[in-house]
């Protein structure tokens, strides 16, 4: 064959399946690759798989038959990509988490090669230039793109109806700020479904709180989604606390502080007795009135128990000694529902607690907001994306962090901060988020 009789090549085209099934030839261009949704017919950015092929001719002009010559492909890495990636994990041709770096592919009699197929790694930000050249050396060609690991994930936002009737918690919300702090980690959330604005309910437990989530809930994606709730109070742990209180014919009534009790109307009372002089007895349920009153965002927030003597045998002229024994809760944060999953936002207790400053508030409600997804995205990581143990992790109630001195968010305690450390910010960007939740001692 004559030295100048050598193919060239001349165009790399991406293949892409439309909505009717058919495959069409298009022109290559780099964009954001969204590695954890389904491939899906007309949307060639969804999927970890992408799929190429090339066109050459002979140099001479000749119109023999190309049957039988070879185009070689190869990838290079972005400058930040994530080194020492390993299985599923590493980018590759032919197949996920080949590791290759290169392939061939066979030209057909009309100057086209085979399809090839190309997967990026699976960490988010990673880059990845494919080209296709006619070099053996794998050197030169000509650029099918650059290529970037995203992923995509819904979510919902269900806001309740406050008690006073001031709308609902809506305003504590800041998901702005919270699909920006997943954006940095190549994540990018996309709101689903229609804020039902639920009617108040001064308590929700955490027996109850999967299925009443689920009723307020319309939003679609998953089992790429998450839910939101931001309600009154969450609460778990009823138990029961007596104290004794010394009432009188002006003062028969019986105050709690919203800071250190969490009554339910529904089940509060467990018993009661009395003491007046000799003559003592058992309170029936009937003469107890439980009412609240004050505001947290004052910090006077409190239950009040009206006592009445109705039907007892006590002196008024002397103090009645009342030993009330009633159920307590403890209020939460914040939890995670299998369901969903949902996360269920306290607000109550963070009103009170961040009455000073609206920036803590804030921040305290976003810090939920970002912790209890990222239990169900996979955090804290019990080992890193290299397979080395993640020092910062503990169990604790389920996969938590200490970094940051205790302030990264994926710490076990509500506080005001809004950043992942760096083994959570990596061990995030390495989940598989094709389907949730995940649990943060599981595999990469």
């Amino acid at each position: 064959m004559a030295q100048c009789d050598r193919i060239r090549l001349v165009e790399v085209k991406e293949v892409v399946q439309q909505a009717d099934g058919s495959e069409v030839n298009r022109a290559t261009a780099s964009r954001n690759q969204y590695i954890n949704l389904d491939a899906t017919p007309g949307h060639p950015e969804y999927g970890r798989r992408i799929r190429f092929r090339a066109r050459v001719q002979w140099v001479s002009g000749s119109t023999r038959s190309l049957s039988g010559q070879t185009v070689y492909w190869y990838h290079t890495p972005g400058g930040s990509n994530r080194n020492g990636l390993s299985g599923a994990l590493r980018a590759g041709f032919d197949s996920e988490g080949s590791g290759s770096l290169r392939t061939t592919s066979t030209i057909d009699s009309a100057g086209w090669t085979e399809i090839v197929n190309f997967y990026p790694s699976r960490y988010g930000g990673d880059a990845f230039e494919v080209f296709a050249t006619e070099d053996s050396s794998y050197t030169g060609g000509i650029s099918a793109g650059t290529y970037t690991v995203w992923r995509r994930l819904s979510y919902e936002l269900d806001c309740m109806t406050r008690a006073s009737g001031g709308g609902t918690y809506a305003n504590r919300a800041n998901t702005a700020d919270m699909e920006t702090k997943f954006r940095g980690l190549f994540i990018e959330l996309a709101v689903t479904g229609t804020d039902a604005s639920p009617a108040h309910q001064r308590l929700v437990s955490d027996t109850d709180a999967d299925t009443w989530a689920s009723n307020v809930r319309d939003g679609t994606g998953a089992p790429r989604y998450f839910h939101l709730v931001l309600i009154d109070t969450i609460a778990w742990d009823p138990a029961p606390v007596t104290q004794t209180h010394n009432l009188t014919r002006t003062r028969h009534r019986i105050r709690l502080e919203g800071s250190r009790y969490l009554l339910n109307s529904a089940n509060w009372f467990v018993r009661a007795t009395y003491r007046s002089g000799t003559n003592h007895g058992a309170v029936p349920r009937g003469n107890f009135t439980l009412s609240e009153a004050g505001d947290p965002s004052t910090g006077d927030d409190r239950f009040e128990i009206q006592v009445s003597f109705n039907g007892l045998n006590v002196d008024l002229s002397r103090p009645v000694r009342i030993r009330l024994t009633f159920t307590n809760w403890t209020a939460g944060s914040g939890l995670q529902t299998p369901t969903g999953p949902a996360t269920i936002i306290g607000m109550r207790w963070r009103e009170r607690l961040h009455r000073a400053s609206a920036a803590d508030l804030t921040n305290s409600t976003l810090n939920t907001m970002m912790h209890e997804p990222g239990h169900a995205m996979g955090l804290a990581p019990s080992n890193l994306p290299d397979g080395t143990a993640n020092a910062d992790h503990y169990d604790q109630a389920g996969c938590h962090c200490h970094a940051l001195a205790n302030g990264c968010v994926m710490y076990e305690a509500n506080s005001t901060s809004v950043t992942f450390c760096d083994h959570c910010s990596d061990g995030l960007k390495a989940r598989n988020l094709s389907s949730l939740p995940l649990s943060g001692d599981g595999a990469y």
